[in-house]
């Protein structure tokens, strides 16, 4: 944790852990089988504690784990090495960590696929199978008028606020997003790049949850859509409801509380 970086909440960790269960029991919605390769970007990585705990969680299932987490901030970067190491050190971290996962600078909003584009699995796809991103995603106008003075005060903007660049802008107003979304049309073009078979994004409240399930509705990729609530997610005993989109498809909202993730799955 430093003043270039937001710390881990308990409902990202909540739907991380969520997922590496999903990842962990037999289903169709599983990229590959339990012991065999699987390939995670984890993109706005930040301290890197998305790929710390999904690593922690699987690296045991998926002995061929390689791990990728992207950010824009050098600082944020060397933090997360540093967090890596220090795990690994203190043996919260299985050593294979050391070189199963990774982390690179780099702009969610230009793809970089020489850089991005290696799983390090050596299965001759070299692409990835699961994004994950807690990304910015507080309007301008949100972080004024909503946001705790401790929050304004003490976490860095950049990691909670969009940027207004240029090419970031031109692709918002394409996409016709609202300011605090404009980094998920980006993520989701990412996860459409590198092949993934499951995006995992997370979200600020129910109404932005609902914003960027519309905005997946425009791609034929993604047929199965879900949004986790931050309460009561388990496979044993969830609540769970079943929408139907405006596409004609269906939207799965699982758990209790407030939206926090929405998932897109690409069918086999």
């Amino acid at each position: 944790m430093s003043r270039y970086t937001i710390c881990l909440s308990p409902e990202t960790e909540t739907w991380t852990t969520y997922l590496a269960s999903l990842l962990h029991s037999p289903s169709s919605l599983q990229p590959h089988p339990p012991d065999s390769s699987l390939g995670i970007l984890d993109l706005c990585t930040g301290t890197g504690c998305i790929s710390l705990l999904l690593h922690t969680l699987l690296s045991t299932t998926y002995p061929s784990l390689s791990i990728l987490g992207i950010d824009i901030s050098s600082k944020a970067i060397a933090l997360a090495r540093r967090n890596l190491a220090h795990n690994i050190q203190k043996g919260l971290l299985s050593r294979t960590a050391r070189e199963q996962v990774r982390f690179e600078e780099g702009d969610v909003f230009g793809f970089h696929g020489a850089v991005w584009g290696d799983n390090g699995n050596g299965d001759g796809e070299g692409w990835w199978d699961v994004v994950v991103a807690n990304p910015p995603y507080i309007s301008p106008r949100g972080f004024a008028r909503d946001t705790e003075r401790s929050v304004r005060n003490w976490e860095p903007k950049e990691a909670l606020v969009p940027p207004s660049s240029a090419a970031s802008g031109e692709k918002a107003i394409e996409e016709g997003v609202e300011g605090g979304d404009t980094f998920y049309p980006f993520i989701q073009s990412v996860a459409e790049k590198v092949n993934a078979k499951i995006v995992a994004m997370e979200v600020a409240d129910m109404q932005q949850a609902e914003r960027v399930v519309r905005m997946m509705g425009k791609s034929r990729r993604w047929a199965r859509r879900e949004v986790w609530r931050d309460e009561n997610l388990d496979l044993k005993r969830q609540w769970q409801e079943v929408l139907k989109a405006e596409d004609g498809g269906e939207i799965v909202i699982r758990g209790e509380g407030n939206g926090r993730c929405v998932v897109g799955w690409r069918t086999r």
